[in-house]
């Protein structure tokens, strides 16, 4: 088979925060949302086949690591084509990438590359931050030291991005740079029978390191210990002086970050920093949102009442206006504040800040029962618990990754802030707390402090109960600060908009159209009969025309399917102060927790002749006594903790189960959190009741 006729293999390699996986979208024309966090690209992605002429290429990138001595799951994850020479995918060329204004470091992992005998190629990318920092690289001269083909980009400024392109489509070369000779394993490898001609020596030596079970007791293990702290020292070494020969740096021109990192990392301010950050941005999320969260609700009322003036009545214009136009009108409204906090999120994650946060929360975490790196999955879980709870791979003591899933669903998610934002919005109160907090941005971030705080908690309990066997540090490079890419934080926010709208929205639409008809429809001739009824007490002119459609909206909710089913949970949910109509939108929303909007707005749409704005029909709808609202203080606050504690995530259950391969975990996991969150509604709705 001629070359021509073959996919050539192309990893790109490096450390987190090299601007690889930038690269890799680049080439690929694949979007995904990068991140200056180690753990974010938790498997190998691949790009379809790229052809150029008769030549075909396959893109690799890997998850980013420090080193091929692997140490969590990401990393044997990324290490499994370097080191295993029967990979179905073994690399044909592997380009290095590496953030040229941090050389130093991220060299190590290119020696060790270098050893494993691939053809490989070198780019020194980020290159933009390197010139702000003074620093030169004799390009020339490396290629020279190194035996391989080295060029300089910037991802973020389009610097030299061609040849990039270029660079993929060619042969790499075998670096003649040796910077460590590995001890001879043949004694090692015939004591455990194994076949060492499969490997050269480092990939021997790799894959002791990789696979401690092979180190036959503590004695061997300290040994392979000791030479991995040796070999680092060696390479460093070699290192070092081939930067004496590449690498000059200006001293005058010191980059900013180490000043600003004095405030932000305090030990004090640091954490004030942040507090006052969140606020802020919780604050402007409804200020800069009410605007076009009202026009999207004008806009959808006025469709609605042009629909019922034009359409004849009967089941179809119901469904239309009650079922979809109220459901589609849940989805839309909160698109703005989901805009906006994304908006935020992206400026300080692209700015290097959230790095910061990262690094500032590690000793916090260490004495709630968790390793450090938990910090990243807990982060991550603000925008959604899934990919939060994959990226506690990253974490090599599995007890420490336990604890870490089973508690990163309490941080509250992207999902659960159109039932905040909806919530708070109908609250009947007025005025500042504290005399100085606007109470809609105070109320939002206490929802998202309350899930961080209980995750700790939690994470405490659960330490326990799960001893931790050993420590594994945290260790984090910390990103340059830089002015967050206007492309960057619009692609972010057009990324989650869209999620939000076809991922929640087809859910919401599937479940508005089935409630609806719950709704709609009951057993038996009960409907028909009240409906009968206020129709002769319409036509007797014992109650009025807008009377006629109240009770008519109250009694078909009730008398229907849904209403039937909700009556009989009641009696579960009435402590904590819920009614039936509650009651059916908890469940609907086990699939999604923004279905709940959407349900809410079916439910109160049933039996209405016209278009119901949600937010205005909650807000207006009374007690029994018709004197007080029937969302009052009390029943919202319970609605939100019990949303922001609850597992209301069907999807979440599942990929717990895909990562701990058990259910045991899910199961407690569903138990503990709904009985947390049962418990503290109920005290909630019982102190402010």
């Amino acid at each position: 088979m001629s070359r021509n006729d073959t996919i050539r293999r192309v990893y790109l390699v490096g450390n987190p925060n090299s601007g690889k996986s930038t690269l890799f979208n680049i080439i690929s024309g694949i979007k995904q949302k990068t991140s200056n966090v180690p753990g974010t690209t938790i498997e190998i992605r691949k790009s379809n086949v790229i052809k150029r002429g008769d030549e075909k290429i396959q893109i690799f990138d890997l998850p980013g690591l420090y080193s091929i001595n692997p140490t969590g799951e990401d990393e044997k994850i990324a290490c499994e084509p370097l080191l295993n020479p029967d990979h179905p995918d073994k690399p044909d060329h592997i380009i290095l990438v590496v953030d040229a204004s941090n050389i130093r470091r991220h060299l190590l992992l290119c020696t060790q590359v270098f050893d494993l005998g691939f053809p490989v190629s070198l780019v020194l990318n980020i290159s933009d931050i390197a010139d702000k920092k003074g620093i030169q690289i004799d390009v020339e001269r490396l290629e020279k030291e190194l035996g391989i083909k080295v060029i300089t980009t910037s991802a973020r400024t389009s610097k030299n991005l061609d040849q990039f392109k270029e660079l993929v489509f060619k042969d790499g070369f075998r670096s003649h740079f040796n910077s460590y000779t590995p001890p001879s394993l043949k004694d090692f490898f015939e004591n455990h029978e194994l076949d060492l001609n499969k490997y050269n020596d480092y990939q021997a030596l790799q894959m002791v390191y990789k696979n401690t079970e092979l180190v036959g007791g503590k004695a061997h293990q300290k040994i392979f210990e000791d030479q991995r702290s040796m070999e680092v020292i060696i390479r460093y070494k070699s290192i070092d002086k081939l930067l004496e020969k590449t690498f000059r740096k200006n001293d005058i021109n010191k980059h900013i970050s180490k000043k600003i990192d004095r405030l932000v990392t305090h030990p004090v301010w640091g954490y004030l920093i942040f507090l006052i950050i969140l606020l802020a941005i919780f604050e402007t999320i409804f200020k800069l949102a009410e605007i076009p969260m009202d026009l999207i609700e004008a806009t959808f009322g006025s469709v609605g009442e042009w629909l019922s003036s034009q359409m004849p009545d009967g089941t179809f214009k119901s469904l239309l206006i009650n079922g979809v136009l109220a459901g589609l009108s849940g989805v839309f409204v909160f698109i703005p504040q989901i805009v906006i906090l994304f908006a935020f999120l992206a400026i300080l994650e692209d700015s290097g800040y959230m790095a910061r946060v990262s690094f500032i929360l590690d000793k916090i975490m260490r004495k709630f029962g968790m390793n450090g790196r938990s910090v990243l999955p807990l982060i991550s879980g603000a925008a959604c618990a899934i990919p939060a709870i994959m990226s506690a791979r990253t974490i090599d003591n599995k007890k420490d990754r336990i604890i870490t899933i089973m508690v990163t669903p309490f941080i509250s998610c992207s999902a659960r802030l159109p039932v905040y934002i909806l919530l708070i919005s109908i609250i009947p109160f007025e005025g500042k707390i504290f005399g100085i907090f606007n109470h809609q941005g105070f109320l939002l971030m206490a929802m998202y402090m309350l899930g961080v705080i209980t995750s700790l908690v939690a994470g405490v309990v659960l330490s326990r109960f799960i001893k931790n066997t050993d420590y594994t540090g945290f260790y984090m490079e910390l990103p340059h600060y830089q002015v967050p890419r206007l492309k960057n934080i619009l692609l972010t926010c057009y990324s989650k908009a869209k999620s939000f709208v076809w991922e929640a929205g087809k859910i919401i639409f599937l479940v508005s159209i089935i409630l609806w008809f719950l709704t709609s429809y009951g057993p038996g001739n009960k409907m028909n009969e009240i409906k009968s009824e206020i129709s002769n007490k319409l036509h007797k002119k014992e109650i009025s025309r807008e009377e006629a459609k109240l009770l008519k909206a109250k009694h078909v909710q009730e008398y229907s399917y849904a209403g039937y089913f909700g009556k009989a949970i009641e009696p579960l949910i009435e402590p904590m102060g819920f009614d039936w109509r509650i009651g059916i939108s908890l469940i609907t929303s086990f699939i999604a927790r923004e279905v709940f909007v959407g349900s809410m707005a079916t439910i109160y749409g049933a039996g209405q002749d016209d278009f119901v704005n949600i937010r205005k029909k909650m807000k207006e709808d009374r007690d029994e006594s018709g004197m007080r609202p029937k969302f009052s203080i009390a029943i919202c606050l319970s609605l939100m903790v019990f949303y922001a504690l609850a597992l209301q995530c069907a999807s979440t259950i599942a990929v717990v189960y895909k990562e701990t391969r058990t259910w045991k975990w899910p199961a407690l996991q569903f138990i503990l959190m709904s009985l947390t969150a049962y418990i503290a509604s109920w005290i909630v709705f019982n102190i402010f009741r």
